[in-house]
Order: structure tokens, then sequence, then C-alpha cells
């Protein structure tokens, strides 16, 4: 007898076990995060699992140094950064293309955005993506590498 209710106390202690255990396991889940960069607008949407989370203005490439509509992923991030081609600081400096265009803080960016969309391009950067200092902390605090960001101009 006394085998019997040792067995049953190891089938109840394993199915409370296991119960335990899938629902640890259970709660994992999968994120998925993207960056949106809308040209003619001049602003950028994160979205988390469908949702946009944030949206803030930006300024992209003025003539002759546009920022490229298309599909990319975050492959390097720097809080501080250093342009290497213009000596301007960059921080929160996320890259998404190979010739060095990237997401980052820049001064006046929310004026730039303004200006850059309504009155003239000239104030617009280098092809990169600017934010203020503090959007582009939280941005870089939440996209981790690999993340997708998407350029798109209004039409697509």
């Amino acid at each position: 007898m006394k085998t019997l209710h040792q067995f049953l106390f190891y089938v109840a202690l394993a199915t409370m076990m296991a119960i335990t255990l899938s629902t640890a396991w259970g709660e994992t889940k999968t994120v998925k995060k993207e960056i949106h960069v809308f040209l003619e607008r001049q602003i950028l949407v994160a979205m988390e699992n469908g949702e946009e989370l944030y949206n803030f203005d930006i300024v992209t490439g003025k003539d002759g140094k546009e920022t490229t509509a298309g599909s990319y992923r975050i492959f390097s991030k720097h809080k501080k950064y250093t342009s290497k081609k213009y000596g301007s600081e960059m921080p929160y400096t996320m890259f998404f293309t190979k010739d060095g265009k990237a997401i980052h803080g820049t001064q006046m960016a929310t004026l730039r955005s303004y200006l850059h969309t309504y009155l003239t391009e000239s104030v617009g950067s280098h092809g990169c993506v600017g934010l203020t200092d503090d959007n582009a902390k939280a941005l870089f605090d939440w996209a981790p590498v690999g993340t997708p960001v998407i350029v798109k101009t209004e039409e697509q």
C-alpha cells in the first residue's frame, strides 16, 4: 500500500510541476518591433506588435543627400558617435544602411523637421534620420539590433 501512495504522490507532484513549468514557460511572448519612417510627413513611427508606441518628428535628407526609401534593419548601435565624414556628434546612433545612414539625435530636430516639411529641404540631413536627443534615446533603448526600419514615401 505504501508503494501505491508513493506512486500517487509522485504522479501528483510531477503533474503540479508540469503545470507550473508550462505556465512559467507559456508566459514568454514574441514581441514584433518595427520602425517606419515617412519621408513626406517627416515622422517616425515605432510599432510594437502592430500598435503605435512612439510617433516622433524627424528630419531626413536634403536635396542631393536624400534618405532612400526601402527596407532595412538596424545592424549597429552606439550611444555616443561622431560622424567620420562630417565631424558631427550623433548621440544614440542606430545604423541601418552600409553607406552610413542612421537614426540618431540631432540639434533642433523639431524645428528642422517643420522647415524641411513646409518651407525648404535645404535644412535636411545628409541622409540620416534625425530626432531630438530625448526621442533618439527612447528609440535607442527600445529597439534592439535587427529591428526592421522601413523608409517610405507617401505613395508606398
